[in-house]
């Protein structure tokens, strides 16, 4: 637990950190035009590179380039790459970087899939290993050259470095990596331990020697890794040996510019792996599946929103690769815009489209140029009305348990919730997130829904000493009725995410339409007059009086009014016409 107490403690070195707000206008990367954070009424750029070198013409011009952002009110994120920028590593350190090279168990050198398009002086795009010595001094020479504008934030690219390859391609037995795993050995487990693992004399132990001598083959063990012996051991060393990495990174940075700096890696919510980060990042900026290959609105997304809420963070999305690579083909901006307003309306942001990297097996790295015209006026509506969606949350009577452990079950219960529109929200019960969950975090559910894998002991206690009822999940049909009665439509193909301010019992609930009814042909939505109901027990958590009206509000359309009708246990209301999203703002009086 000591590496976990250590990342958490990290929040509290600056005092309190920087945020993501939930009406950020998120850049990607830096525009070469600048005029378009105005029209995207940009607020962030989180991905946005570094000084190509330390001379004085690489400096200025990223100079430059920061402050064209930062004189237009954004806060610019500059950012750097564990894994791609293999080209500036080679020339960085040009006659020894082959011994930097991640290696698999046959000492053969391991490439980026990915990158199989791209060469440096004729050298493919190889994995350097986040262990060795010149790496990371490679990776501090580009903190400092990110460090050289006055930035406000810093992006990480590919965080996991070292144990990705070693999770997903057969790396790392280079030497630093032997070395440094058998010293985790020593310092992880005592000499009796050692010695039931077959280990009689670690201060000689060679994993890869180990593993040779009992016939394991490199493509074994990147496939079958984790039911080899050491697998899971030696995953979980390169895990916390990046996290020390990370947290390095991030601290240098943070030294160097005398401030708190925003933090990002690029990751999401979409597997236990992925969230070790949290403790040490402020938000998540990363491309998450979409699904565009399906053309329809994909809902897993949302379940990444609702988990990083849990956490106390936000995901600044974008879609993969893959996806993009489908849109450029088709030309489908108006699925895009579904993806924007999924986003927002589940307390997330997804960056402005407007140059977009693209990627299939086939055509390797291209890119797609998002029209101004297709999305800016998105993100000028979610600005502004920014004040319906900074500090709110998920307006909910049940909360799910999340713990790693149940990650799987979890999920497939928010999916099966978000296709019923029975709205949740989710408490992080993980032990190694440092969440702190509190009794009044518990009050504001009535039930709390848990997985197969029991919660720690503490956070148990904590959930006996509350007023919460537990519930396991056997099916929607077995949920208490009371969950099931919260919100009903006349429609199934729209989706529906109620927020509230739990800090401002003046501000309005809002209500979000998600149309979900996507025509591929049309490359839009197809309009839909929807009725919709919410429990007044529900609302009570938020509003005391009965609302007679609400404000409809859309973009490109002016607001409007719309009556609010009270029959017994429901109030309802009704839009006109739904196009592919939509605000209900409900009054408090």
């Amino acid at each position: 637990m000591v590496i976990w107490a250590l990342l958490w403690a990290i929040a509290g070195v600056w005092g309190e950190r920087p945020q993501l707000k939930a009406s950020d206008a998120v850049f990607m990367y830096a525009p070469y035009d600048p005029t378009l954070y105005d029209a995207y009424a940009g607020t962030v750029v989180g991905w946005a590179g570094r000084a190509r070198s330390k001379n004085a013409q690489d400096v200025q011009w990223f100079r430059q380039r920061v402050e064209e952002a930062r004189e237009k009110g954004l806060r610019y994120c500059g950012s750097v790459d564990f894994v791609v920028d293999f080209g500036g590593f080679i020339a960085f350190c040009p006659d020894r970087f082959m011994e930097a090279v991640c290696r698999d168990l046959d000492d053969n050198p391991i490439t980026v899939p990915w990158l199989w398009d791209h060469r440096y002086k004729g050298h493919p795009a190889y994995w350097f290993c986040t262990n060795n010595p010149d790496y990371r001094a490679y990776l501090s020479d580009q903190v400092e050259r990110t460090c050289v504008a006055p930035i406000d934030g810093l992006h990480i690219d590919d965080w996991r470095g070292t144990a990705a390859c070693s999770a997903w391609f057969g790396g790392c037995f280079c030497r630093h990596c032997m070395e440094g795993f058998r010293d985790w050995l020593k310092q992880r487990f005592t000499k009796e331990q050692l010695g039931s693992m077959g280990i009689e004399r670690v201060e000689e132990f060679d994993l890869k020697a180990f593993l040779k001598s009992k016939g394991i083959t490199a493509e074994q063990w990147r496939r079958q890794r984790s039911r080899l012996p050491f697998g899971e051991l030696f995953q979980q060393f390169q895990t916390e040996q990046m996290l020390q990495v990370v947290r390095e990174v991030f601290e240098y940075a943070e030294s160097l510019k005398g401030k708190p700096l925003l933090r990002s890696v690029n990751s999401s919510g979409s597997s236990p792996e992925a969230l070790v980060v949290a403790p040490l990042v402020d938000f998540f900026c990363g491309e998450m599946d979409h699904h565009a290959l399906t053309a329809q609105v994909p809902v897993e997304p949302a379940f990444v929103f609702k988990l990083a809420e849990g956490l106390g963070k936000r995901q600044a999305a974008t879609a993969s690769g893959q996806d993009w690579a489908w849109i450029a083909a088709n030309e489908k901006p108006g699925l895009v815009r579904t993806w924007i307003a999924q986003a927002y309306a589940f307390g997330n942001a997804f960056m402005v489209p407007h140059h977009q990297w693209c990627y299939t097996p086939e055509k390797g790295t291209h890119w797609w140029e998002g029209k101004t015209e297709d999305f800016a006026f998105v993100y000028r509506f979610i600005r502004e009305n920014a004040n319906l969606f900074d500090g709110y949350r998920e307006l909910a009577n049940l909360s799910l348990a999340y713990t790693h452990e149940n990650f799987s079950e979890i999920r497939s219960v928010a999916l099966e919730l978000l296709k019923a529109n029975i709205p949740f929200n989710i408490l992080a019960m993980e032990p190694t997130l440092g969440v702190k969950v509190t009794k009044k975090d518990l009050s504001a559910c009535e039930f709390l829904l848990t997985g197969k894998h029991p919660l720690s002991l503490d956070f148990e206690r904590l959930v006996k000493s509350s007023k919460v009822s537990i519930v396991q999940w056997q099916g929607i049909d077995k949920l208490p009725e009371k969950v099931l009665r919260q919100v009903k439509l006349n429609s199934g193909k729209v989706r529906v995410s109620l927020r509230y301010k739990p800090d401002d019992p003046t501000a309005p609930v809002i209500c979000h339409l998600l149309n979900q009814d996507y025509d591929l042909q049309r490359d839009d939505v197809r309009p839909a007059r929807v009725a919709v109901s919410i429990n007044r027990l529900l609302l009570s958590k938020a509003i005391k009086d009965t609302p007679k009206r609400a404000i409809l509000r859309t973009p490109m359309l002016a607001s409007e009014e719309i009556p609010i009708q009270l029959d017994g246990d429901w109030l309802t209301f009704t839009v006109p016409e739904l196009g592919f999203w939509a605000l209900i703002e409900i009054p408090t009086r």
